[in-house]
C-alpha cells in the first residue's frame, strides 16, 4: 500500500495498480527546495510504501504464502491505525478482463497452489493449461482459500475483494446469503473507499488528486502516461458466452457493487 499525507492507496492485484503506484511516486518526487528542507530535518517524505506479509483468510493459504516476500498488496485491515482516518483509494477492473490478465500473466505456473503435484494430478498437461482449465483450477482450489461455513457460492474475485476491503472480512463472507445485496449493505461491511476504474485510470487518477488539492503542474503528466502490464488479447479470444455467464453468477456480489461492468462493460 502507499500512504500519503492525504490518502492511502490499496493495491488490488491486476487492476492497474502498477501504473497508479508509478504515477503517485512520480507526483510525490520532492523538488529542489523540498529536498533541502528534508536534509535539514524540516518535514519528511510525503509518500511512504508499506510492504507486509500477505493477508489470507485460511490457514492453508497463509501457510502456502509464508515463504513469499513481503507484498505491496496490503489490505484494509492492515492499514496502520495512525492512518485509518485518511481517505482510502483503490482501483477496480472489469472482472472478465482481469481474469484474462491473470491467465496471461501466468503467476499460477510459477507458484502453483496448493502445490505442483496436486495441480499436475488434476491437470496432467500442467503447466500448459487452456483457459478453460485455468478456470477449473480456481474452482479446484476454492475450498482452500475460502473460510469454512460459507452459506452461498462466492467466486474467487468476490472472496479476494472482501478479504481486501472489508472491515471484518470473515464476518462479511459468513454473512452472505442468496438474498444479500452488498450495494445496499455496503456501509455495514466496508469503509468509505474511492474506487477508480482501470479502463479510465489516467483521467480518474488525475481528477482524484485534483480534488484533494494537488497542484495541476505536479500531476499534469498523469493523463499522458502509458499503461503498464496490460494484456494485448481480447476477452473474446478466450471466453465463451457460457463462461461469461458462469463468471457473472459466481461473482454476482461483486457485480452488485459495480453494476457498470454488467451494464456497459466499460471496455
Amino acid at each position: 500500500m502507499l500512504i500519503t499525507e492525504k490518502f492511502v492507496m490499496l493495491n488490488f492485484p491486476k487492476t492497474g495498480s502498477t501504473f497508479a503506484r508509478a504515477a503517485l511516486m512520480q507526483a510525490h518526487q520532492p523538488n529542489k527546495l523540498e529536498r533541502i528542507r528534508h536534509r535539514l530535518g524540516w518535514g519528511g517524505p510525503t509518500l511512504q510504501e508499506l510492504k507486509m506479509a500477505p493477508f489470507r483468510l485460511t490457514e492453508a493459504y497463509t501457510a502456502w504464502q509464508k515463504n513469499r516476500p513481503p507484498s505491496q498488496h496490503g489490505v484494509y485491515v492492515q492499514v496502520p491505525e495512525a492512518h485509518r482516518h485518511k481517505a482510502i483509494m483503490s482501483v477496480v477492473r472489469d472482472p472478465i478482463e482481469r481474469i484474462v490478465s491473470l491467465y496471461e500473466y501466468k503467476d499460477w505456473q510459477k507458484y502453483p497452489f496448493p502445490d505442483r503435484d496436486t495441480v499436475s494430478r488434476a491437470f496432467p498437461s500442467f503447466p500448459d493449461l487452456s483457459f478453460e482449465e485455468y478456470l477449473k483450477l480456481s474452482d479446484l482450489n476454492r475450498h482452500l482459500v475460502q473460510p469454512a461455513g460459507l452459506q452461498v457460492e462466492v467466486g474467487p474475485l468476490t472472496n479476494q475483494f472482501i478479504g481486501f476491503y472489508a472491515r471484518d472480512p470473515l464476518k462479511t463472507l459468513l454473512a452472505l446469503r442468496e438474498d444479500t445485496d452488498l450495494r445496499k449493505e455496503y456501509n455495514l461491511h466496508f469503509p468509505k473507499i474511492r474506487f477508480l476504474h482501470t479502463e479510465n485510470l489516467n483521467q480518474e487518477l488525475y481528477d482524484y488528486l485534483l480534488e484533494l488539492g494537488y497542484p495541476r503542474h505536479r500531476i499534469a503528466f498523469i493523463t499522458g502516461m502509458g499503461k503498464k502490464n496490460i494484456s494485448e488479447r481480447s476477452r473474446n479470444s478466450y471466453l465463451t458466452p457460457a463462461q461469461v455467464a458462469r463468471i457473472h453468477e459466481s461473482e454476482r456480489f461483486f457485480y452488485q457493487l459495480f453494476p457498470e461492468y454488467l451494464e456497459s462493460g466499460m471496455t
